[in-house]
């Protein structure tokens, strides 16, 4: 009987340690995604008249919404964490200008991807929650449907010659084409141990206008219609975001 207790209570030790230690191995931790904003590298100053386009304008930035969306975290071992919402950032909010991924399994993280934009499944009439801020962004085009996956507006002078106008760079759906922008950005390793990490996310806007195609605002203002100008800024998108920094909060 006496070893038979003895077996039993070393039963029960050998299954607390054991839970013990999968609560150590299965630890979680936090990334949060700043989302930042400059013009050649230097942040965006709203509503001033003193950024230079390669097509020759000087302008400004007077407002930006965009939508990320699929955006997943990937690690070294060709795992992944998927975030399951849809992220609109508005310049003008601070609230918006950061992304909270909670819960995320402890590893060793290589490199981040998303959507810039909205893809298939989500770009539909009423695929969003019927916010404001999304039926703001509702796409107006007949024949197409869906949201704007981009409004990025300001003025500038043309040609420097002293007639201001106001230019509108929308991207969205267009005639059937989705023109969104899967976008893989890496970083160096970061192990997160039961840690929380911010990472800077970035957005070049001066990178919309001219790599690797100059986009001109006199040639290109109607922009929702025309598709050639939609396939100019995704190809221009590839450049658009880097990571700035990482750090451990």
């Amino acid at each position: 009987m006496k070893k038979h207790h003895i077996l039993t209570f070393s039963f029960f030790l050998i299954l607390l340690i054991s839970i013990f230690s999968c609560s150590d191995d299965d630890g979680f931790g936090t990334f949060t995604l700043q989302l930042n904003h400059t013009v050649e590298g230097e942040p965006v100053e709203i509503e001033q008249l003193k950024y230079s386009s390669q097509a020759g304008h000087t302008y400004s930035v007077v407002n930006l919404k965009y939508y990320l969306s699929n955006i997943v975290l990937h690690d070294n071992e060709g795992g992944s964490f998927a975030y399951d919402q849809v992220h609109l950032r508005d310049i003008h909010d601070p609230s918006t200008e950061e992304i909270v991924m909670a819960d995320v399994p402890d590893g060793t993280f290589t490199s981040l991807s998303f959507t810039f934009g909205l893809d298939e499944t989500i770009n539909i009439d009423g695929g969003l929650d019927n916010t404001i801020e999304n039926i703001n962004m509702e796409w107006p085009i007949p024949g197409d449907q869906g949201y704007h996956y981009m409004k990025f507006e300001g003025r500038y002078d043309s040609l420097n010659m002293g007639v201001i106008r106001s230019y509108n760079v929308h991207t969205g759906a267009t005639k059937g084409n989705q023109n969104y922008i899967n976008v893989t950005v890496p970083f160096s390793e970061i192990a997160l141990e039961s840690n929380s990490w911010m990472i800077d996310l970035n957005m070049d806007l001066h990178e919309w206008l001219h790599n690797p195609n100059v986009f001109d605002f006199v040639n290109n203002e109607r922009i929702m219609m025309n598709q050639s100008s939609q396939e100019l800024l995704k190809a221009n998108g590839a450049t658009v975001f880097s990571i700035k920094s990482v750090n451990e909060n």
